[in-house]
């Protein structure tokens, strides 16, 4: 029986801003996690729970992001100390870890099943 296709979505077409090609490029690799799960055979790995309380983590983290409109300034911290790194640093640093976790999800997915892409 051959593996389940799998279509790879494109890179998202951003507005022209830094900061909004930054957010549509980790939103991208966000969606791009999520849907690993999406037709999984292992009913464990499609528990909803688990989609669920990624997303409610993305939505927090997007809530910080939405008060940081200078891609310059320092990033907040819960507790002052020693520098912190620049907005841009972070959503830069949040794309290339869930880049590298998304092509994570996509080997195991192809071990599971076969299933490939997006």
């Amino acid at each position: 029986m051959p593996a389940p296709s799998r279509h790879d979505t494109p890179p998202p077409r951003t507005g022209s801003g830094e900061a909004e090609v930054l957010r549509g490029f980790l939103d991208y690799l966000r969606a791009s996690i999520a849907a690993k799960v999406d037709g999984a055979p292992e009913a464990r790995a499609r528990t909803a729970d688990v989609v669920t309380r990624y997303r409610e983590a993305v939505e927090l983290a997007n809530q910080v992001l939405d008060r940081c409109t200078d891609l310059g300034a320092p990033v907040p911290r819960p507790r002052p100390g020693g520098p912190a790194p620049s907005v841009r640093w972070a959503l830069t640093h949040l794309i290339e870890e869930t880049g590298r976790h998304a092509g994570h999800a996509d080997v195991i997915r192809e071990l599971i099943d076969g299933a490939v892409g997006r």
